[in-house]
């Protein structure tokens, strides 16, 4: 370096806190995404990689990513992923347009994810998110008194085992 620097920090009185890569234990977990990226596969198919960061008590800013391949021969599971996403930030369903500007609207807002371990010999294990979990309802419904209305009485003759004569 041409520059002389000096920081003055006295790493002797910074606390170790391991700086470990190991997966989070398996469990659920409060994120939300940060980033989006349209990128195209080898395969030459159309995919969304996202990164999503745990904003809550446990592991918070720990970074979790995915990829949903929304082109090729089964985009299906991805894009119905997607959907989920969507419905556990607490929009409904049929409000999703999957665009770039619905993407956009989906960075930043907070849901609930079940987060797994994907194994992995060659590269480490990973955290995942197995499901995205749709939000509770914060309030019950309420109770609706309903009045059956009285319906007329029909005299029906009751069974009596008695074989019933021929019609003829």
């Amino acid at each position: 370096m041409s520059e002389d620097f000096d920081f003055n920090i006295d790493l002797n009185t910074v606390e170790d806190t391991g700086g470990s890569f190991e997966p989070m234990p398996e469990g659920v977990y409060e994120l939300q995404a940060e980033s989006f990226e349209q990128k195209v596969s080898k395969a030459g198919n159309t995919y969304i990689s996202v990164q999503y960061r745990v904003t809550g008590e446990n592991y918070n800013n720990r970074v979790v990513w995915e990829n949903f391949t929304v082109t090729g021969a089964n985009p299906t599971v991805a894009i119905s992923r997607i959907k989920a996403w969507y419905i556990a930030t607490g929009r409904g369903p049929d409000e999703l347009n999957l665009t770039r500007e619905s993407m956009a609207e989906m960075m930043g807002q907070g849901f609930l994810a079940r987060i797994g371990i994907e194994k992995s010999e060659q590269y480490g294990d990973k955290n995942k998110i197995d499901s995205f979990l749709a939000p509770k309802m914060t309030q019950a419904m309420p109770r609706t008194e309903t009045v059956a209305e009285s319906t007329p009485t029909q005299d029906v003759p009751t069974a009596t085992g008695n074989a019933i004569p021929n019609w003829d």
